[in-house]
């Protein structure tokens, strides 16, 4: 098998800091980026070969990618329980990433299917998530959170921060955090100035501004 072929060459070539990038770079390359193409031609191929471990690796990126969708849809297009989307959605991440940690040793191919997969739910509906996403944010930098610890805060904002990397409306985001800011800092409602400023700075470089 030829990922086989190439992990054989990096163990006799190249380091163990080298190795492991490489492997996980050859793996997308060779198989994770051509799932539907190995789906539409060439499952009968693989099947026919009795190829197992190709196999097992399209049907557990396959699976989980079904699993995160189907999951998360129940999540984000349940209109009655928007007020605790943005929560669910952080539990569900969570959950997913100690998965990844612990069942599939961060796996790259892994990893960037979580990733595409979380990034297809969360913008199922347009632009709510955005508008939600921003409310939480508000909510946590309100001075009715001044109880919580500046490690705490910072560390909950750090998770925000990756859902607002998979929203497309982030231009609708930005009006709404826009609008929240302002009204914390005009009336002196901010639960810390240091998160506030750290808050702005991560939007700034996640948008490249």
């Amino acid at each position: 098998m030829r990922l086989n072929e190439e992990n054989e060459r990096c163990l006799l070539y190249l380091d163990a800091f080298t190795r492991k990038p490489l492997i996980a770079t050859a793996e997308r390359q060779l198989l994770e980026r051509h799932i539907p193409a190995i789906l539409d031609k060439g499952f009968m191929m693989l099947m026919d070969g009795h190829r197992i471990e190709d196999l097992q690796r399209m049907y557990s990126l396959q699976a989980i990618s079904s699993y995160i969708r189907r999951t998360g849809q129940s999540i984000v297009m349940d209109e009655e329980k928007d007020k605790d989307m943005v929560s669910s959605l952080l539990e569900f991440k969570a959950s997913l990433d100690s998965i990844l940690e612990e069942s599939f040793s961060k796996n790259e191919a892994f990893c960037n299917t979580i990733k595409d997969s979380f990034e297809h739910l969360i913008n199922l509906r347009q632009n709510r998530p955005a508008e939600l996403i921003a409310k939480f944010l508000d909510e946590k930098l309100r001075d009715g959170n001044k109880g919580t610890s500046e490690e705490e805060l910072e560390g909950t904002l750090d998770k925000v921060l990756v859902l607002f990397k998979f929203i497309q409306g982030k231009d609708v985001f930005e009006a709404f955090y826009k609008k929240d800011l302002a009204k914390r800092l005009l009336l002196g409602k901010s639960a810390s100035i240091d998160a506030e400023k750290s808050t702005i700075s991560k939007l700034k470089t996640e948008c490249g501004s």
